[in-house]
C-alpha cells in the first residue's frame, strides 16, 4: 500500500471519530466476551484450574479453585474471603480466562478452613468452584487439553453424545439415567470426586451375576479419596464393571468402589442422594469423565461426551493399602483383601506411612503418595512405617484390582 493512500486512510478515520464526538453519537458497540477459557491441574482425577478475583479495589487476585460439580455453593479460604471483605459486601466478581462472573447473594461465598492447601508444587488451592455457579453457564471440561470453559448459554457447538440430565436447581447437582447389568439406575456426575463411587447393596445384587466383577475389599489408589476414619472406605468393595450404558453411550472396564454405612450405621450415599434431583447410587468420578470432552448445556439439560482416551483398566495397580490422613500424615486404615487373603504382609492398620521408595509421604499431596504406590502387577515397593515408635520396612507387592 502506498505512502498516499495510508495517510488518506488515517485522515478519513480520524474525520470520521471527530464526527462520532462532535454529533454525541454513540462509538461502534465493542462485541461482548461470551466465553472464558482457563487452565487447570488434574491431580488423583480431580480438576485445580485458574482463576482471578476481583478485589474491592479492582485489581485482580489469581489463585487455583478445586471446580466440584458435587458441591453446590462457593467456598474459600479465610484468608481468600477477608481480601474480597465479603464480611462487609455480599457480592463478589471472579474470572475464567476473560469472562467475568458475577455473583449477587447474600451467601456468594462460605469460608472453609480445608483451604488453603498446595497441589503438587503449584500455587496453593484457595477456592472452589460449585455446580450452584456452573448450573447458569454453558460448561465445557476438556481432560485432554486440561482446560475449563464457562460460556454465556448457547455460545458454544456441543460436540460429542449427548445424554439427557435432570437438575436439582437448589443445588446444581446433575444425575443422567445408566444401566448396569440390565438395571435401571440414577448416577451423578461428579467432576469434584477423583473416582466412582456407587452404593454396595445395588453392586451385591450385579456381583451375584457376575462374580468376576469384585477385585477386592478395601479401596485403593484414587477411589481411597476421602481418607477417614470411619470404615467406610476400608470395607468397601473394589469393583471393574465390565459395562455401563449411559444413554446412547457405552462405558467399558468402568473400576468403582462400592460403599455402606460407616461404623456408626450412618450412609454417605443417603446423605448424597439429598444434594441431588432424585435419589442415585452413587456418582460417576474424574477416572470415567477423565477420558472425555464433556460440554454441559444446563439450559437444554444435556450433556454430550465427546471421546478423547479409552478408561485405563488398570488405574488400580497399586499396593493394597487403605490409607487415612490426618494433620498431614498417612496411616494405614486396613489392609486390601483378595480372595478372603491381604494382599500386603507384615502390615498392620494403625501404622504411620513414613516413606515410599524414595517419596517423603509426610506433607506429600495424596496424589504423589497413590502414584508412588502404583505400578506393574508384581512389583516391589519399599515401605517405611512407623508402629508403637518404632519403624519397620516391607516390601511390598503391587497388585492388580
Amino acid at each position: 500500500m502506498s505512502v498516499i493512500v495510508c495517510r488518506t486512510l488515517a485522515w478519513r478515520l480520524l474525520a470520521s471519530s471527530f464526527l462520532i464526538l462532535s454529533l454525541g453519537l454513540p462509538a461502534p458497540a465493542q462485541k461482548a466476551t461470551s466465553s472464558g477459557t482457563t487452565p487447570f491441574v488434574l491431580d488423583g482425577n480431580r480438576i485445580y484450574a485458574e482463576v482471578s478475583f476481583v478485589l474491592p479495589d479492582g485489581s485482580l487476585r489469581k489463585t487455583r479453585a478445586f471446580v466440584d460439580l458435587g458441591s453446590p455453593t462457593m467456598l474459600l479460604s479465610p484468608a481468600l474471603y477477608k481480601e474480597l471483605q465479603l464480611d462487609q459486601r455480599k457480592s463478589l466478581t471472579l474470572l475464567i480466562g476473560g469472562l467475568p462472573l458475577n455473583i449477587n447473594s447474600p451467601d456468594a461465598a462460605s469460608v472453609d478452613g480445608w483451604f488453603p492447601f498446595s497441589v503438587g508444587s503449584d500455587p496453593q488451592v484457595e477456592a472452589l468452584l460449585p455446580a450452584g455457579l456452573m448450573e447458569k453457564y454453558q460448561i465445557v471440561i476438556d481432560y485432554r487439553l486440561r482446560t475449563l470453559t464457562f460460556a454465556h448459554s448457547g455460545s458454544l457447538p456441543p460436540e460429542g453424545i449427548p445424554v439427557p440430565f435432570r437438575i436439582n436447581e437448589k443445588t446444581g447437582l446433575i444425575a443422567v439415567e445408566a444401566s448396569i447389568a440390565d438395571h435401571p439406575y440414577s448416577i451423578t456426575i461428579d467432576c469434584g470426586s477423583g473416582y466412582t463411587w456407587l452404593r454396595r447393596t445395588a453392586a451385591q445384587e450385579w456381583v451375584r451375576a457376575h462374580p468376576d466383577w469384585l477385585r477386592g475389599i478395601g479401596a485403593v489408589g484414587p477411589s481411597n479419596m476421602r481418607m477417614a476414619d470411619d470404615g467406610v472406605e476400608a470395607a468397601g468393595a473394589l469393583l471393574r464393571i465390565a459395562e455401563i450404558k449411559v444413554g446412547a453411550l457405552t462405558l467399558r472396564q468402568v473400576g468403582a468402589l462400592a460403599i455402606g454405612p460407616d461404623n456408626k450405621n450412618w450412609d454417605f450415599i443417603d446423605w448424597y442422594s439429598k444434594k441431588n434431583p432424585a435419589p442415585v447410587i452413587g456418582w460417576f468420578g474424574g477416572n470415567v469423565l477423565e477420558g472425555f470432552r464433556l460440554t454441559i448445556d444446563y439450559a437444554n439439560r444435556t450433556i454430550y461426551w465427546l471421546a478423547e482416551a479409552d478408561l485405563d483398566p488398570h488405574d488400580l495397580d497399586q499396593v493394597g493399602l487403605t490409607l487415612q490422613y490426618k494433620s498431614g500424615e498417612y496411616f494405614v486404615a486396613g489392609v486390601v483383601r483378595q480372595n478372603g487373603k491381604p494382599t500386603v504382609e507384615s502390615v498392620l492398620p494403625g501404622d504411620k506411612l513414613i516413606q515410599i521408595d524414595g517419596l517423603h509421604a509426610s506433607g506429600a499431596p495424596w496424589g504423589s503418595v497413590f502414584s508412588a504406590l502404583h505400578g506393574q502387577p508384581g512389583q516391589i515397593r519399599t515401605l517405611t512405617l512407623e508402629r508403637n515408635g518404632r519403624q519397620l520396612t516391607v516390601q511390598a507387592k503391587v497388585s492388580s484390582f
